[in-house]
């Protein structure tokens, strides 16, 4: 897919400078030294402000681009035959978008943003001479990808073993330590949490109503509840439990 200029708009003025970013420990060119993040810097074309909820790019379509997600919450999906939508991942900052084995084949998946967000640009031609000439980048890239080769798994391991209930305490309870991993200062028991029934519901596997009705066990059971886009954990311990999900996985997800 060619670059969509209503759908991102370039940051003319205060790019931020990959020596001053902050979530650099988290993306793809931590562990790059210092002395060399300017010469990395000369392969990010730009950066871009997204709206929320518009794609990036599309499924079986090619893109001019890979992304480092600098600010905001994505959702990468497939959409089978029958015209449902299946979330394969939620991508946060820091995260790549965009990856793929065929670097100019048509994307496998699609991306969209889910809040107003800022995402840095690297053309997809310039990417094999990037990891040729820099190991540090290329050890970090297979580190992402098989980051997020497991997120999947596990995924695809609740929706196929485990109850509704299940699947969305899983869910919830990963993105609520991913978060924390992400922001560590943040001590709250609540996070921002811009995502629809309809989002959690292709993300487990269930419908919009069986959603909202298991979500509504999941707060009379003194669990946790979603409103006005914030998540409060109520009982991260049980939450945990029940979904079956070890926090001491979020180290497979953000590898320092």
């Amino acid at each position: 897919m060619a670059e969509n200029k209503s759908n991102l708009i370039e940051i003319e003025h205060n790019r931020t400078a990959c020596t001053d970013c902050s979530i650099r420990r988290l993306a793809l060119f931590h562990g790059v030294p210092e002395e060399d993040l300017k010469w990395t810097q000369t392969y990010r074309s730009c950066q871009y402000t997204v709206p929320a909820r518009r794609e990036i790019y599309r499924e079986s379509q090619h893109s001019d681009f890979m992304f480092t997600v600098y600010h905001g919450w994505f959702a990468i999906y497939k959409t089978p035959g029958n015209g449902k939508r299946q979330i394969l991942r939620i991508s946060l900052p820091g995260d790549m978008l965009g990856f793929q084995s065929e670097l100019e084949a048509p994307m496998t998946h699609s991306a969209v943003s889910l809040t107003d967000s800022v995402l840095c640009a690297f053309p997809r031609h310039e990417m094999p001479d990037l990891l040729r000439k820099n190991i540090n980048v290329a050890k970090r890239l297979t580190e992402l990808n098989a980051r997020d080769m497991n997120i999947c798994q596990n995924r695809l391991l609740t929706i196929g073993q485990q109850s509704a209930i299940e699947r969305i305490a899983f869910f919830c309870a990963e993105l609520f330590y991913r978060i924390k991993a992400i922001y560590k200062e943040q001590k709250s028991v609540d996070i921002f949490f811009p995502l629809s029934q309809e989002d959690i519901g292709d993300s487990t596997g269930l419908t919009k109503i069986h959603v909202n009705r298991t979500l509504k066990t999941m707060r009379e059971q003194g669990l946790m509840e979603i409103s006005s886009k914030c998540l409060k954990i109520h009982d991260i311990d049980s939450l945990c439990k029940l979904g079956n999900f070890d926090p001491t996985t979020v180290q497979t997800y953000r590898l320092y």
